[in-house]
């Protein structure tokens, strides 16, 4: 009943809205403002934002920050980790200023959180004074809440006003503020170094409006912004490149692959320079870096075949995973595909034909029902795979999840890769009669170890 009335009331009315801003405003006050006590940094953008959530994490933790994180995937403070259960990419804001005063209690200097459009429009990071922003880039995601591109990018802004907004703060306390970022102390708290910055990516779509917002920046992109990645190679296991800030240049190996996880270390890595990080130890942490579980999690098989399990949910990731996939791949590529329910319906057909123009045999398949007709889900996004593919030609629907990893996995042959997305590191799937209980990984190495 109350999702139902949910679903009559518009995301932008002004009641609504001031029922969330109430909430945000009475948890701050609650907890105390916490974040005040603390450098806070925030991470937005359809793609990427958790794994770069992450990266920052570890700098700065590497380097021997005390640094506490919220993410889809984890908690932290101070290198104590927690997984998320909630499914949520940012909490409620009591959830959220709870947390942040255990930070404090803990004596944490950092906080990355992972901030999300929904999180920012409904003011559940309300009283967080963010120093530090970063923008991985912003694509179609989330228009059954927003409607429009517009509205989106308008809800990812709000982080960087309040960046904005807290450098003129800064200034009219003695800070200088210019056009290049240099570590400073932090108003709030002497000691912890840092510098006003909000980091962009010079290759978004959105790049030059968000670069007109009147603070200090470093922009980063390949052989473009003020930090660079140059000469980038990639393998199934890793990426290598050599990156370029204010002319002092360092060969650094990462060991995630793909073009968008060095787009992603760069990003972290304008954070770290803000917060005072040099170059050696930069590096070292980028190269330290294990990755994001169900991030590309790649699982290997005995008969010579692998599987990725990854979290890709939009159009642009789904390209993204499958173009690197494509490149390094030896033998087919086997893709499963679904969609989640109660969320944006108009990317379903797209992911559909994405996933069946880089995968030789794609399978369709149910994810996250929610409270929708799970049938209608799947054949809006076999619709888009039937304009690349005919079906019983590399093209399958099996509506059973499990039964389609069965099928995948006995149909691969040594070399061959599997790509499951959608579900990442959840250990819940939610069908019409509720959650249950469902690790993606664990579901592919209970198959693999009895078939495959």
């Amino acid at each position: 009943m109350l999702h139902k009335l949910k679903k009559m009331i518009s995301y932008d009315n002004p009641f609504r809205r001031l029922w969330h801003l109430g909430k945000g405003m009475i948890a701050a006050i609650k907890y105390g403002f916490p974040a005040k006590k603390m450098v806070c940094i925030g991470v937005t953008g359809t793609n990427g934002k958790t794994t770069t959530t992450h990266m920052i994490e570890h700098l700065l933790r590497s380097s021997g920050k005390k640094v506490a994180m919220l993410s889809t995937v984890n908690f932290s403070i101070n290198g104590d980790f927690e997984e998320n259960t909630s499914k949520k990419t940012t909490m409620s804001p009591f959830l959220t200023q709870k947390f942040l005063r255990q930070c404090v209690r803990k004596d944490v200097d950092y906080v990355v959180i992972e901030s999300s459009s929904h999180a920012l429009h409904q003011f559940r990071l309300w009283g967080i004074p963010f120093c530090i922003a970063t923008l991985t880039n912003i694509t179609h995601e989330h228009l059954d809440y927003h409607g429009t591109m517009e509205k989106y990018k308008e809800a990812k802004k709000m982080l960087f006003k309040i960046v904005a907004k807290q450098a003129t703060i800064r200034s009219t306390m003695g800070s200088t503020i210019g056009n290049t970022v240099e570590p400073e102390q932090s108003p709030t708290r002497l000691g912890i170094c840092h510098g006003p910055a909000i980091i962009l990516n010079t290759a978004d779509h959105y790049f030059e409006e968000f670069n007109q917002i009147d603070t200090s920046k470093i922009t980063y992109g390949f052989d473009c912004g003020d930090l660079q990645a140059r000469e980038a190679t990639y393998s199934k296991f890793g990426s290598e490149f050599t990156l370029s800030y204010h002319e002092k240049t360092s060969k650094v190996a990462l060991k995630v692959p793909a073009s968008f996880n060095v787009e992603n270390a760069l990003a972290a890595t304008g954070v770290a320079f803000t917060c005072g990080l040099s170059f050696e130890e930069i590096k070292h942490g980028l190269e330290s870096f294990e990755g994001v579980p169900g991030r590309m999690e790649r699982i290997v098989s005995p008969r010579g075949f692998e599987v990725i399990v990854d979290f890709g949910l939009t159009p642009d990731a789904l390209k993204r995973l499958y173009s690197t996939i494509r490149e390094t791949a030896i033998a087919k590529v086997i893709g499963i595909i679904g969609s989640c329910g109660d969320r944006d319906k108009t990317k379903r057909p797209e992911l559909g034909r994405i996933v069946a123009t880089y995968s030789d045999l794609t399978i369709v398949t149910d994810e996250e029902p929610y409270t929708e007709n799970p049938r209608a889900i799947m054949d809006a996004v076999f619709s888009g795979a039937e304009t690349v593919k005919i079906k019983g030609i590399g093209l399958e629907l099996i509506e059973d999840r499990y039964e389609a990893i069965e099928y995948a996995v006995a149909h691969a042959k040594e070399g061959d890769t599997i790509v499951i997305t959608g579900m990442g590191n959840f250990t819940t799937r939610t069908l019409n009669q509720g959650p249950i209980k469902w690790d993606e990984r664990e579901v592919v190495r209970e198959i693999i170890a009895r078939d495959g």
